[in-house]
């Protein structure tokens, strides 16, 4: 009776170990056996047709692009804030292949949703803390701003891996 116990806590355990794994975002794909070097520049000049390359790291394998503004869709429930993409890519050498992971996050503007819904707890007769300076006096207004990440534009990411793949494979394009 004992064993059946803990047979079945650790069952559970491993259970709810499998369960707390987090999933990377934004899509993977495998580029096949072409060199590393190969594969970061042609990702490189890949990505920089959709956004603009703000930084590279050829020995980390990242490239971080500027956020670019998008249009918003209307059936916003707090009202339409500013929208934009902020994209990364991470080339990988995995064995003798290399492998390439595109996350375009879409976010939302934050800020003036915020600065409308004050909550309760939010006054001003007590000590300073909080106060409408800290948020917006003297400051500009990208020092203001508040992104947050709603989703990732998965269709994006896809087209991406799939320039990325044809551009180290134009053989594959011709069939």
């Amino acid at each position: 009776m004992k064993t059946t116990g803990c047979s079945l806590g650790l069952l559970i355990l491993a259970g709810m170990l499998v369960g707390c794994q987090q999933q990377t975002p934004g899509k993977t794909r495998q580029l096949g056996t072409v060199s590393y070097e190969s594969a970061f520049a042609a990702a490189r000049d890949v990505v920089s047709q959709y956004y603009p390359v703000s930084r590279e790291d050829p020995a980390t394998g990242i490239i971080e692009c500027l956020p670019k503004s998008v249009e918003a869709p209307p059936e916003r429930l707090l009202g339409g804030s500013p929208a934009r993409h902020v994209t990364t890519v991470r080339v990988r050498r995995e064995g003798e292949a290399v492998s390439a992971q595109v996350a375009v996050a879409v976010q939302r503007q934050g800020r003036f949703i915020r600065r409308q819904m004050r909550t309760p707890a939010e006054n001003y007769d007590g000590p300073p803390h909080g106060t409408p300076g800290q948020y917006e006096a003297a400051t500009t207004p990208e020092q203001n701003d508040v992104w947050m990440t709603e989703g990732y534009a998965h269709n994006i990411e896809i087209r991406i891996l799939d320039d990325l793949y044809k551009s180290l494979h134009p053989e594959a394009v011709q069939k």
